[in-house]
This record gives C-alpha cells, structure tokens and sequence, in this order.
C-alpha cells in the first residue's frame, strides 16, 4: 500500500478517535470555558517559577494576543493528544492535568511540564452540548475527572488555576476553542 495512502487513513484514524478536526491540530487556537468566556477569559500556560502568576499554574486570563494562550494539540494515539502553548512549545512542555491534592505539585492545579509519555499529559475531548467539549487525561479519566477552568481571585480554588474535578455539567467544565 502507498505510504501517502497509509498515513491518510492514520490520520484520519487519529481523528475521528479523538473527535478533534484536521485543523484543530494543525494551528493554535485560544481555548475558553462556557463560564468565563463572556468575561473575555483564555486558558493561558504558564512556567513553573518562583514568581509566575499562581507559581506555574495554568489559569484563565483575559484573552490577549499572547503566546501563553495559544494552544496547539499534538496528536498522539488511542483518541489522545497532548497540549502545548506557543510560548512554552520551544521548551518542549505540554500541560498536564494533575490530582486535586495538597501533596501533588501546585497542590493540584494543571501545569506546564516538560512533554513526556506520561498518562496526565493525554488528553481526550468529550463531546459536550451545543459544541461544547470536556478535557479528560488518561491519568484521571477512569476516576471521571475532567479539567475546570476557574476564575482567579484569592477565594476560588487553588486561588483561580485551572484544576480536574469531578466531571459535571458545570459551565467551568464545558470549553471551546475560540
């Protein structure tokens, strides 16, 4: 069989196994939730630091031009891709969902690590209404968690990170790509 051909059905394989499009992967795109998304707020990566708002955390910002919100999925396999920013892509780091627990890093908040065959950096999209999806990961998806997106402010969650939760009809669960 031609090799053109093969990587085709590959790909659309890959595709219709993660229900994300051919130009989902190929280009970044903001991601927003149903919550905050009249608020003008993007999910935005952030570096691990002393210093770095929410000391690393991934957190929803005020949509902006900038490369910490500009997300590209790399696909993977099995309906999983992983997540980069165009920030941190050089870097080679994608986001990983983390378990909601003081001991885990950030206390459990999403965050840029460095781009492994780790469970809690494959992500699946689960369909959603009105074109809306969930983010699970491998890691967390057989315990029913999905990602939320939270607002920043001293009384929310981890302080405002984006966080797995359990998976729930929430308007902070529910995310599109802008």
């Amino acid at each position: 069989m031609n090799s053109n051909i093969i990587i085709a059905l590959t790909t659309a394989t890959l595709l219709s196994s993660t229900n994300v499009s051919a130009n989902e992967f190929s280009r970044y795109q903001k991601l927003t939730t149903m919550f905050l998304e009249n608020e003008n707020k993007c999910l935005e990566g952030n570096r691990v630091a002393p210093g770095s708002t929410l000391d690393g955390a991934a957190f929803m910002d005020r949509c902006q031009n900038v490369s910490g919100q500009s997300w590209k999925l790399i696909p993977v396999s099995d309906g999983y891709f992983k997540l980069t920013t165009q920030f941190l892509e050089s870097e080679n780091m994608c986001l990983e969902g983390n378990k909601f627990d003081p001991s885990s890093t950030l206390k459990g908040a999403a965050f840029m690590d460095t781009c492994q065959n780790v469970t809690g950096q494959l992500w699946k999209k689960i369909p959603a209404e009105n074109g809306y999806f969930k983010l699970t990961t491998k890691f967390l998806e057989n315990e029913n968690k999905c990602l939320e997106g939270n607002k920043v402010a001293p009384s929310s969650t981890l302080g405002g990170a984006a966080f797995m939760d359990d998976c729930q009809s929430v308007s902070g669960q529910l995310w599109k790509f802008k």
